[in-house]
């Protein structure tokens, strides 16, 4: 038996791996793909999710980002710049690799398992069932993604919401020449993306509106007009997982991290950060679970208050970001408030640290 089951080898799986087994915990990670595996995500860690890395990413680094264009709705474009990096460009394939390995060395046991048929949990344990076997451990976290398998067996309430976005990739040539984009002039609720990467940009577009259709054709056009070329290559959609403030664990024994949780949030579709963090405290939760007589399903509620109350101040920014973009974009050129918004952002801190604490 294990001391913990992890489904889902990405960010808060591998992050919950890590610090389970320097702790001396036998643990089973489980995905349902061989890796490297192709991952739809942008690619970009904010500076709060960087640093929450327990070991050096900077090999798995493509670009660091000292400059980020925005560009609003009938507003003209500006620039947010800093002398520390406000974005660390990675491939999700390459990170998501490069982490697996380290939790391997760490003594993780990986077993790629397409099909968990049941997930049993007893007082005592869980149990996993696949067509072939079973699997048992004192606890379970769920870090599957945003159509997780073990959310859905689990929980009978739905408690998030999920945001949509499309991507892809172009390759072009003279590469330094683009920076960092976020240009909300062309979408409505929401933005086109440009993060530029070692012989290519990455391309998308994000928005919180469901009404808002995120066609491959648009992309398509969005990138024949801003590059004079639509030659993409890896056209992804995928879903976004939201409003893990309502997330309330009710098990004791199985816990759910990052996107499995609802912990992106909603302003730009930020969710490495949180994964990362989600991950660490369901293992902290455990961990601590072992010396004392407290389930981990008791102690790691406790724990995301702190990333709860993030994620709900940011949907509360988001909805008036987006009712009032205008004003926004107003606001944010003023030498005041965009040097402390630069200041913050590129220190690592949230929304509400950089409003309330400067």
């Amino acid at each position: 038996m294990f001391d913990v089951a992890i489904i889902g080898a990405g960010p808060a799986g591998t992050a919950a791996a890590f610090d389970l087994l320097v702790k001396g915990l036998k643990v089973l990670l489980i995905d349902k793909y061989e890796f490297p595996r192709k991952k739809a995500c942008a690619g970009g860690i904010t500076p709060k999710g960087y640093h929450l890395f327990r070991y050096d990413i900077s090999s798995v680094v493509k670009r660091q980002c000292q400059t980020i264009k925005i560009n609003p709705l009938n507003q003209k474009s500006f620039f947010i710049n800093d002398e520390k990096t406000l974005c660390y460009m990675t491939k999700r394939e390459d990170l998501d690799l490069f982490s697996l390995k380290k939790v391997i060395e760490k003594g993780a046991d990986f077993k790629v398992i397409k099909n968990i048929a049941s997930i049993n949990e007893t007082p005592t344990f869980v149990e996993i069932n696949t067509p072939g076997q079973s699997y048992k451990a004192s606890y379970l976290i769920g870090a599957d993604g945003a159509n997780s398998k073990v959310r859905k067996q689990i929980f009978q309430t739905k408690f998030y919401k999920k945001q949509f976005a499309l991507e892809a990739d172009l390759k072009i040539d003279l590469i330094d020449k683009y920076q960092m984009e976020f240009d909300f002039s062309k979408l409505k609720n929401g933005y086109y993306w440009i993060f530029p990467k070692d012989d290519h940009v990455n391309i998308g577009m994000y928005s919180i509106d469901s009404k808002v259709r995120l066609s491959t054709q648009r992309l398509f056009d969005y990138a024949k007009q801003r590059f004079g070329s639509n030659r993409l290559e890896a056209i992804k959609g995928y879903p976004i997982c939201t409003n893990g403030f309502n997330y309330k664990p009710d098990s004791k024994r199985i816990l759910l991290a990052g996107d499995a949780a609802g912990l992106a949030e909603r302003l730009l579709g930020e969710g490495i950060s949180f994964a990362l963090k989600s991950g660490q405290m369901a293992a902290a939760s455990i961990i601590e679970s072992k010396t004392g007589r407290v389930l981990a399903g008791d102690l790691y509620p406790k724990k995301l208050k702190e990333i709860q109350a993030d994620l709900r101040f940011y949907d509360l920014s988001a909805r008036w970001f987006y009712n009032f973009p205008w004003l926004s974009f107003k606001a944010l050129p003023i030498p005041f408030i965009h040097k402390r918004f630069v200041k913050g952002y590129a220190d690592g801190k949230t929304i509400k640290q950089i409003l309330y604490e400067g």
